[in-house]
């Protein structure tokens, strides 16, 4: 299960890859599904704070399922920072507590707490 502080689970994609493969040169956002939103918020976040972040999106099944979030956020080492269904309010936030810049305010422990 792809939760926060969890591995990324792996799941073979229709290319041969794994979705492991796609983690460790940098964090990994996942737009998953048709729908999926556009993470350009987070996408933002991340280059004016010059944290590297490749924008992935596969509309593979098996992947959302295994994921169960439309946007989830993968560290360099494979672990889930972030997932939601939607943009966050403030991706700056995000994208510095998953740097280790600062803790989110107010945030308790959720399924949809990040992970740094």
């Amino acid at each position: 299960m792809a939760r926060p502080g969890a591995r990324a689970p792996h799941v073979w994609l229709p290319d041969g890859r794994s979705t492991l493969d796609l983690y460790g040169r940098g964090f990994v956002l996942l737009r998953l599904g048709a729908n999926a939103p556009s993470g350009e918020g987070l996408a933002k976040a991340a280059a004016a704070a010059g944290v590297p972040l490749a924008v992935v999106a596969l509309d593979v099944p098996q992947v959302l399922q295994a994921y169960q979030r439309r946007l989830v956020l993968v560290r360099p080492d494979g672990h889930v920072a972030w997932r939601d269904d939607a943009e966050p309010k403030d991706a700056r936030a995000v994208i510095d507590c998953v740097r280790g810049a600062r803790p989110i305010a107010g945030a308790g422990r959720s399924e949809l707490e990040v992970a740094s």
